[in-house]
């Protein structure tokens, strides 16, 4: 966004072989690789298979407040402990110092899995009884809204769930190319509801905490409107883990969310946060416990 700064967040949600009933479905989680061990079963996956998730995995949002449209951003959909959330950053939702309190976000949303061009609008109150409905961790850029299952039942929808967090033993170097997802200044494909994927690479030590905060920098083009964006590990059939590489069916992994250009002294360092993906999965446990916030 210009003035209050909000780049995109996304919503993801995964559907498969079911999807043309448009309910939820999980995406099966990427291979369980270990060296020299198979994969869990799982329904073989193709490339194409992956290609065609990606697209479906997030969703714009606009931001208003009343009649007023205050900006765009990205968000994605993940399922936790029987529940299913909306994922973005917290600057999409609410900023104090620059006075930003939005009431609602509007995504829109695939209602036709063989058509895509096919799509509603889904608002999302941000209060409910004058209090706020989202969940939040302090000094985390990122936000967790709980969805109805029953309404999200006519949509085509896919999400991410913490089977998509890498395993332990998965090396990523710095340098390894990784795919942002979402809608830069609300760009996109809007006649198909397809998001822009872009590239960059990992730029920091990982999964070290950056500068002792949950997250790491990943060297990369982005612009206003793709925080929140889901950040992917590429499309791969080769997975190298401490002990091995190892070949197997394709798979993608899911590290963490974008949220905004790391800010220079009077330059722009093209360098970017990505909150790591344990953060989301700890937001939507159901042992978490959120602070609420008053309408304004």
């Amino acid at each position: 966004m210009k003035k209050t700064s909000i780049f995109a967040a996304t919503i993801f949600l995964f559907t498969l072989a079911s999807v043309a009933k448009a309910k939820e479905h999980h995406f099966p989680p990427p291979a369980a690789f270990a060296a020299k061990v198979a994969p869990q079963n799982q329904p073989p996956q193709t490339l194409q298979q992956f290609v065609d998730q990606v697209f479906l995995m997030v969703t714009p949002i606009e931001i208003w407040c009343g009649p007023s449209r205050l900006g765009t951003a990205t968000g994605f959909f993940f399922e936790n402990d029987g529940k299913l959330f909306l994922v973005t950053n917290r600057h999409v939702v609410r900023v104090e110092g620059e006075h930003f309190f939005p009431d609602k976000l509007r995504v829109r949303l695939h209602i036709n899995s063989q058509d895509h061009t096919q799509n509603e609008d889904y608002e999302i109150a941000l209060y409910r009884d004058n209090k706020s409905v989202w969940r939040e961790k302090p000094g985390v850029d990122l936000v967790a809204i709980e969805l109805s299952k029953p309404d999200m039942l006519r949509f085509v929808l896919i999400s991410l769930s913490p089977k998509f967090l890498p395993p332990n033993d998965l090396v990523i170097s710095p340098g390894d190319e990784l795919m942002i997802v979402g809608y830069p200044f609300g760009f996109s494909d809007a006649l198909h509801n397809y998001p822009v994927v872009r590239t960059g690479a990992v730029a920091s030590y990982y999964p070290t905490p950056f500068q002792g905060r949950p997250y790491f920098l990943v060297d990369a083009r982005l612009h206003p409107g793709t925080s929140g964006s889901p950040v992917l590990t590429a499309p791969s059939n080769v997975m190298r883990t401490s002990g091995a590489a190892v070949y197997g069916d394709y798979h993608f992994f899911f590290l963490g969310v974008n949220s905004g250009e790391i800010n220079l002294p009077g330059n722009t360092s093209g360098l970017n946060a990505i909150w790591y993906g344990s953060e989301v999965a700890a937001l939507t446990s159901s042992n978490f416990v959120s602070a609420f916030f008053p309408r304004p």
